[in-house]
């Protein structure tokens, strides 16, 4: 047994007062005179004996009644057992699970309200000295205080659900770093959540912590759940006006199938898909939606579903950006053929430009989306350098050999991107007889070649040699085995290796119909997207590549919520042409956010939570209770929230802290018994 309040017991020394009165104030007789008191000897002798008897019983009754009392004020505790629930003067970890699956239907309605109301009622059943922290997925929440009774019932008040999710692991390291910091060696710690599985790993929860941990499963009542897990694109570049594809994926987690669930696509605030998608239990279905952008610039897009009780998932917001053109530079020497400003200046589709290799602008070459170095006299490191950039940040670079037989500065270059290097020059004549159609460069072009296809004839090429783990993959093939094109994925964008100039003396290839495709794909295919979305709580470090226009150094610019009044500066760092963005946990809620400077939107992002929270897969009592004993688990015991083993938790601590008023009571009574015995016993 232990006391809440020891220090009221020095009021023990209280019994000390009748104690002295009965030993210093007995009653004194009065003298009568009788003639013979032979008769009265037997009842004086009887009386003095019920009065002495009488004095004794007083005193014990006094005595009880004050110990009863002194008892009281100190409130006693009978200690159960070893790991006592909420001992008073220790720490008492609690964590209410606000995460958005607590969303979902228990039994006794929301699982969120129920965690808090059997939060609550924990806390408040407590011993009056006991100090709490409180933990949820909201990081604001650990603001390692340790809390008063009255301090965590008013936190826990104010928890609401919230878009975060967290590790149960890490909530229970940072229980114990609180521990540690505050000086207590052992601690209590209650858990009340529905334990998805892919939030916590029990082996190891406890073997960190000196902790007692309690934990106490809210079950769902049904495991019901439809959300948009992720969509793409399946178009290489988006120009206005041109069909556009996305795709969309979504789960059933769910024990029950559905049908004809309605999915609608939103753009710029205006519906312009809709489809019923039929979803199996426990499985998924991608959906295929076709659209048209009829502006360039950036385009605002959700998806939404409906579904019921869980709905932080059933919007899905993506951004997308719609050019005019695709911008293609071709570099080489004032004199080279003019195939290619043929063919891409025929096509509105592209913007060509072409650069003398002497003068290329470098800080021009990050607005193209392609680049074709065609048979270059020579090629310096400085370019080598800036083309490196500028396929790390997503552009596409064609390198077309020159006619020359030395290729010392052209391996250089290879050499630069690991592409291998060109070996030999091969003078015999040969033809294409191998297409992969199935690569992204030909999806759009080419599903089919036919045995007898008429393919390009070779008169010579440039033999490429790689090594086989340097990523280089050939495109297009000829009948000795070498490659006629082949690509590396190389950053964010790709090189693509031609065997053979473009002159007609090397192969007709610059006149067949072949060339169309290769070059289309080449300009389209390697447009590297934006990120249609990112993810709450995990893309807190974005990179921006091929900028339109980059903000100066001394540029201020910010990120504000779109038609909403929150901004705030992300921290900055201006690289290759491009941005990289530190947003320091500033993006709370999903929705479209504009990067802005010159108080202008110049790039929209698209944030959506956790899907995450969304898998509606968790341990029951039994699978927890199974794991703890295989592991060994002394210190985690499994208690049944709502039911007979959560209210036996409840009573027993509820018992210990009513204690001091069964001492009141017999205190009372024993006063009672006093002033009885001091008015009937004559």
């Amino acid at each position: 047994m232990y006391f809440n309040h020891p220090v009221f017991l020095y009021g023990l020394l209280a019994v000390l007062i009748p104690i002295i009165i009965h030993l210093f104030n007995f009653r004194r007789y009065k003298k009568l005179y009788f003639s013979n008191i032979a008769f009265l000897k037997n009842i004086t002798t009887q009386t003095r004996k019920q009065n002495k008897l009488k004095q004794i019983i007083v005193l014990i009754l006094r005595i009880l009644a004050i110990v009863a009392i002194v008892l009281a004020f100190a409130e006693p505790v009978f200690k159960k057992k070893e790991n006592v629930l909420l001992t008073p003067n220790a720490l008492t970890a609690v964590y209410v699970d606000n995460s958005f699956s607590m969303m979902a239907e228990g039994e006794n309605g929301r699982l969120f309200e129920e965690a808090v109301s059997n939060a609550h009622e924990l806390v408040s059943r407590s011993a009056r000295d006991t100090r709490f922290v409180l933990l949820s997925n909201d990081i604001s929440h650990d603001q390692r205080r340790v809390l008063t009774k009255e301090a965590m019932l008013n936190e826990i008040e104010h928890l609401e659900i919230s878009p975060s999710s967290r590790n149960i692991n890490s909530i229970a390291a940072t229980a114990a770093t609180i521990a540690s910091e505050k000086d207590y060696v052992t601690y209590e710690m209650y858990l009340f959540s529905d334990f998805q599985k892919n939030s916590i790993d029990i082996a190891t929860i406890a073997k960190d912590t000196a902790a007692y941990l309690y934990m106490l499963p809210m079950v769902h009542l049904q495991k019901r759940n439809i959300y948009i897990d992720t969509c793409w694109l399946s178009d290489p570049v988006l120009i206005a006006n041109h069909k556009i594809t996305l795709n969309v994926r979504l789960r059933n987690s769910s024990v029950l199938d559905y049908e004809k669930i309605p999915l609608k696509l939103m753009i710029n605030g205006q519906q312009k898909a809709v489809a019923g998608v039929d979803i199996v239990a426990g499985g998924f279905e991608v959906v295929t939606m076709n659209f048209t952008a009829r502006q360039a610039g950036w385009h605002y897009a959700s998806l939404e579903i409906e579904d019921f009780p869980i709905t932080f998932d059933d919007q899905f917001y993506f951004a997308f950006h719609v050019k005019k053109q695709v911008n293609v530079l071709e570099i080489a020497d004032e004199a080279a053929t003019g195939d290619l400003s043929i063919f891409y200046g025929s096509d509105s589709l592209f913007h060509y430009t072409k650069m003398d290799y002497r003068r290329v602008k470098y800080d021009e070459i990050y607005n193209y989306n392609l680049i074709i170095l065609n048979s270059l006299p020579s090629i310096s490191s400085g370019l080598t350098g800036q083309l490196q950039k500028f396929t790390e940040a997503g552009g596409n670079l064609m390198f077309i050999p020159n006619e020359d037989v030395d290729v010392k500065e052209e391996n250089s270059l290879l050499a630069a991107f690991g592409a291998g290097s060109i070996q030999k020059f091969d003078p015999r004549e040969s033809r294409v007889s191998g297409i992969k159609n199935e690569t992204l460069l030909f999806r759009e072009s080419i599903h089919k070649v036919p045995d007898n296809a008429d393919l390009p004839v070779v008169f010579s090429h440039f033999q490429y040699r790689y090594h086989i783990n340097s990523g280089v993959e050939s495109l297009v093939s000829l009948l000795n085995g070498d490659d006629f094109l082949a690509t590396k994925k190389t950053g964010n964008g790709r090189l693509y290796m031609l065997a053979v100039p473009l002159k007609k003396t090397f192969s007709n290839f610059a006149s067949h119909p072949l060339f169309v495709p290769v070059m289309y794909g080449a300009a389209v295919e390697g447009d590297a997207h934006a990120a249609l979305f990112h993810t709450i709580g995990k893309d807190e470090k974005i990179s921006l590549n091929q900028l339109d226009k980059v903000p100066e150094m001394d540029q201020t610019f910010s990120i504000k919520k779109y038609e909403n009044e929150y901004i705030f500066i992300p921290e900055q760092q201006i690289m290759n042409n491009g941005l990289m963005l530190d947003m320091h946990e500033g993006i709370e809620t999903d929705g479209f956010y504009e990067l802005t400077w010159d108080e202008k939107p110049e790039y929209v992002f698209a944030f959506n939570y956790d899907r995450a929270e969304s898998q509606l897969d968790f341990y029951t009592e039994d699978e927890l209770r199974e794991q703890i004993e295989s592991e060994e688990l002394n210190r985690i015991q499994v208690l049944s929230a709502g039911h007979t083993g959560y209210l036996e938790m409840l009573n027993t601590v509820e018992n210990e802290s009513q204690l001091w008023k069964l001492f009141i009571i017999f205190a009372l009574l024993m006063l009672l018994a006093e002033t009885l015995v001091l008015r009937f016993w004559k």
